[in-house]
């Protein structure tokens, strides 16, 4: 999927950007171990073996780096989970979610530094924050949208009405799965909380009447 230039990159890209995808992968490392408050134009340069005047050619700041990380890392999730809009019970609805659960949850462990910084800063950070909201918020969208159309098929009985509050729910509850922020992993591994949100999210979505391991 070819990308596309955000807001505050100052240069769509071309397949022979060598130069802004080093910038985009020397965030995305550096967030690893440097909180985005501390990280600087002249060390994400460095990392990216550009200049200064190099990396304000691609980019206005180091927030619109992120933000084309973020797009990036997006244009994924979206790849990952397309069939949401052309399920059709075809296949059975736990296999299909677990399926659909497993592929976000891969993109998510693939870019764990860049998503776990951007969560960490949100709080502390307006820009960021923002930006973690859209790229959140539709993804949010996109799976609301997919509960309510089966919903209205007469295929899913979640067990409240409100679509969107039981959406953000669920995706709260993986997000802190995949964050391990309540539990140990020496008390509960990741894999072991992730079955059981898939259990949750299945029961959640389509009603109890649904099941078996599909």
């Amino acid at each position: 999927m070819p990308e596309r230039a955000t807001r505050g990159d100052r240069r769509a890209p071309s397949r022979g950007d060598q130069q802004r995808a080093a910038i985009i992968d020397a965030v995305t490392e550096l967030l690893g171990s440097v909180p985005i408050q501390e990280l600087s134009v002249a060390r994400i340069a460095s990392r990216a073996g550009v200049s200064r005047p190099a990396f304000y050619f691609y980019f206005e700041s180091k927030y619109t780096v992120v933000a084309a990380a973020l797009a990036q890392v997006w244009s994924e999730v979206d790849e990952a989970t397309a069939e949401l809009s052309t399920f059709a019970a075809a296949e059975a609805p736990a296999a299909f979610t677990g399926r659909m659960l497993d592929a976000a949850v891969a993109v998510w462990q693939r870019h764990a530094a860049l998503l776990n910084a951007c969560v960490q800063a949100r709080d502390s950070d307006p820009q960021l924050s923002a930006m973690w909201d859209d790229f959140i918020g539709a993804f949010v969208r996109k799976l609301v949208g997919f509960v309510e159309g089966q919903v209205a098929s007469g295929r899913a009985a979640p067990p409240v009405d409100d679509i969107p509050a039981l959406v953000t729910a669920l995706f709260s509850m993986t997000i802190g799965v995949l964050r391990q922020e309540s539990v140990p992993a020496a008390d509960v591994p990741v894999e072991r909380a992730l079955a059981a949100a898939r259990a949750v999210w299945l029961t959640a979505v389509w009603g109890r009447g649904v099941g078996g391991p599909g």
